[in-house]
Formats: C-alpha cells, structure tokens, sequence
C-alpha cells in the first residue's frame, strides 16, 4: 500500500545551506577534539603522540559523513502520507499518515535563520509524537507545512502584500 504511493527517489532534496550546516559541526566537532587536547598538553598531561592524529582523521571523517548526511535528507507529500528522511550512518525515512498530525511546528535556530532554513516538526499522538523535517528552506518548509494538513495554519499565517 505505502510502497505503491511513495517513490523514495523522488523525495525533494534540500538546500546547500543544510550541506554547510553539517559540514560546520563536522569541523567544530574535529576542532574541539584538537583543543581538548591542547588544554590536556597545556595541564601537563600525558598525551600519547598518536592521540594528535584523530582530530586530523576527524576532519576527512567528518567531511564524509556531513556530505553523506546532506545526500540523506529529504521531505515529501503524496496523497496520505508526510514522508522525511535524514541521517548519515543511520538513514532513517519516515511516512507518517496526514490524517494523524495534529499539530505543526516551525522552528528556526540562530544559524538556520541566517542560512535560511527552518525545521518543521509533525505533531503525532503515535509513534515517537514528532517527527521533523530537518533543514528545509523556510519558504519550502512553510509551502510544506501549509499542504500537509489544509486548513491547520491559516489562522497564524499572514499573506504578504
């Protein structure tokens, strides 16, 4: 039934803001590690020379997994089902059933809204009770949000003129 209607391929992919995103926390994640251990040196602890190799393979690493993550991520809306998919070493798709969402969420971050993203979460009394749309272009997010339940945002929703 669901595998007749949704054609994970054709979910939508999202923009080279999420790329960035993730490429950033993959190079902060490999900054932190060289720091730590720095601070480790500066306190006069035993740092075994090979440990000053990690955060140099963090970064390859990291890179690969953030573009991996970035391949991951998409959304779509077929005639019943919310579907999204994230995640780089654990790919996950979900299709949550329209007629179950009770509630929308649109959420932005500081650094999403400086890159123009936001995270739309689905509401649900089953499963995990949200379910998010990660890193999708506010405009997208919101054209998202509007269709996936018709009629549950307009009261919030102001046109612009």
């Amino acid at each position: 039934m669901l595998g007749e209607e949704l054609d994970p391929a054709g979910l939508r992919g999202h923009p080279r803001a999420a790329r960035g995103r993730r490429v950033r926390r993959a190079l902060v994640a490999a900054a932190a590690l060289a720091a730590a251990l720095g601070v480790l040196g500066v306190l006069d602890a035993w740092v075994p020379a090979w440990a000053w190799a990690l955060p140099v393979l963090a970064v390859p690493a990291g890179w690969a997994l953030a573009a991996e993550g970035y391949r991951s991520l998409g959304h779509g809306l077929t005639r019943r089902y919310l579907v999204t998919r994230s995640g780089a070493v654990r790919r996950r798709t979900v299709a949550l059933d329209r007629s179950g969402i009770i509630g929308l969420t649109i959420s932005e971050s500081l650094f999403q809204r400086r890159a123009g993203l936001v995270t739309v979460s689905a509401t649900t009394a089953a499963g995990e009770g949200r379910y998010d749309v990660l890193d999708v272009g506010r405009d997208e997010g919101l054209r998202l949000a509007r269709h996936a339940v018709p009629g549950l945002l307009e009261p919030f929703v102001e046109e612009s003129g």
